[in-house]
């Protein structure tokens, strides 16, 4: 490791992709939503949203994938989702993989060049929503880590995310959210 004062901290190096600053979240794909809520709640004294229901639009190196999607995120930080399992989708779990994906936010106009940065670092795209009739990038998943998926979130979705977890209907917020014309979901 090099002697550097960042090295020495821990801190990511200069020009790294990622910064520990814009994780939002650890996502877990979960088998039954209601029940992992009721568990962790009484594990670890989470409380949460209500539940979102989307119907999502992935593209994938297979073709496009369309489902219907249910998720929450913890108010705590740092914050959990959950995310309910979807057969022959990107959000399964083989029960053996832990964490499913480890969420972070991207500025809007770099999630292209995040994206691509990652894909240059051995992480290629698994799904994202760049087949919407807008075009425009809100979330994409790269597969890498060991199975750990990276998350990059569109900060153009930070206000209407930030509503959900305040406690606004799900709903209002999906119908305000970038893309709510569109299959928006991730």
């Amino acid at each position: 490791m090099p002697d550097t004062p960042a090295a020495q901290h821990g801190r990511p190096p200069l020009g790294s992709v990622l910064t520990p600053d814009a994780l939002f979240h650890t996502g877990l794909v979960v088998a039954d939503l209601d029940l992992a809520m009721k568990t962790l709640s009484e594990l670890a004294g989470y409380h949460w949203t209500s539940v979102m229901e989307l119907d999502v639009t992935a593209r994938t190196p297979a073709g496009l994938q369309h489902a219907a999607q249910r998720f929450v995120l913890s108010v705590e930080e740092p914050r959990l989702e959950l995310v309910e399992e979807i057969p022959g989708t990107v959000w399964v779990s083989d029960g053996s993989n832990g964490a499913h994906h480890i969420g972070y936010w991207a500025e809007a106009e770099a999630i292209g060049t995040t994206s691509a940065a990652l894909v240059e670092l051995g992480l290629p795209v698994e799904a994202s929503n760049d087949s919407e009739a807008d075009g425009q990038l809100l979330w994409v998943y790269h597969r890498g880590l060991g199975g750990l998926r990276i998350e990059l979130l569109s900060t153009l979705m930070r206000p209407p995310m930030e509503a959900w977890i305040a406690g606004s209907d799900p709903a209002a917020v999906q119908s305000g959210a970038p893309g709510a014309d569109s299959a928006g979901g991730r």
